[in-house]
């Protein structure tokens, strides 16, 4: 999977947006014609899971020791044919493309 950084610094008290919409919005404008397969934010430790869609449990929040542990990555290349991470490290989270 290709990763980029977005790194957004500002000086002052104004912040950049850490909504999941307006980071999607800003990867797809900046990737178009790619669209959003799935996201995770570190901070709120929230992800649109495809297992929890199909109503199993979830196996990316188990710890990394548990065998039946799956890393999220490895889940959105596998199901959603995701081919591109972007990281936004000033909302603690990352959008996945393909």
């Amino acid at each position: 999977m290709d990763r980029v950084t977005i790194e957004i610094r500002t000086d002052g008290e104004i912040r950049a947006s850490e909504i999941i919409a307006d980071l999607r919005a800003a990867a797809e404008t900046l990737y178009f014609p790619m669209k959003l397969v799935g996201f995770w934010d570190y901070r709120q430790r929230l992800h649109l899971c495809p297992h929890e869609e199909r109503r199993l449990s979830c196996p990316h929040v188990l710890p990394k020791e548990d065998p039946a542990h799956v890393p999220y990555e490895t889940t959105v290349q596998r199901d959603r044919k995701g081919s591109l991470a972007i990281d936004f490290p000033h909302a603690g989270t990352v959008v996945y493309l393909r």
